[in-house]
């Protein structure tokens, strides 16, 4: 691993040697903290808007043990402009808030921008998870993925726990729209 990626890593707290996995908008953590308890060989950062939701997160992380398990406070494609190139293995967008309202879709933070910011901080082999009740947003998000990206099967072999969202629609009967996408053709 790069010198500069090693740095970061150290200033959140985590292994430097240890991979990392973005969870992007971890909203209270439920995914972040038992990733983190699944894998303890990996770094998950949790990066959310909400500063009072960080701090649980960053708490209930610490009460656990869970060196692995961080949270920052972000907001879209800005939130990432200070990772390293090529330093995430897994970036996770579950469950983003689809603005449904026509005039309100400049809100979404799946867009252009933010997708040139993932590209860039994704490693060689990394992989793009998004994951969405709304259809037409994931259509949308598909739409934007079509070039440049290549879709693998979403089951990568690994234990993995849900969001609290996923929880919530599974619940409904509804099965999330699902993508899991690596840079290429």
């Amino acid at each position: 691993m790069e010198k500069e990626s090693e740095e970061v890593l150290r200033g959140f707290g985590f292994a430097a040697t240890a991979p990392l996995e973005i969870d992007f908008g971890c909203h209270r953590g439920a995914f972040l903290i038992g990733m983190a308890a699944l894998h303890p060989g990996t770094n998950f950062l949790g990066i959310e808007k909400q500063i009072d939701r960080v701090e649980k997160c960053n708490a209930r992380a610490e009460r656990l043990g869970l060196p692995n398990a961080r949270a920052i406070q972000g907001i879209g494609a800005e939130s990432l402009k200070e990772l390293p190139t090529g330093c995430v293995s897994v970036f996770h967008l579950y469950f983003p808030d689809p603005w449904p309202k026509r005039r309100h879709a400049s809100r979404r933070v799946f867009q252009k921008s933010f997708l040139a910011e993932i590209r860039r901080v994704l490693g060689q082999d990394g992989v793009l998870r998004l994951m969405t009740d709304d259809e037409p947003y994931f259509r949308e998000m598909r739409d934007l993925t079509r070039v440049g990206w290549r879709e693998i099967p979403w089951d990568d072999g690994r234990e993995t726990v849900q969001t609290a969202f996923e929880i919530t629609f599974r619940k409904l009967g509804q099965t999330p729209f699902q993508a899991a996408l690596v840079p290429g053709a």
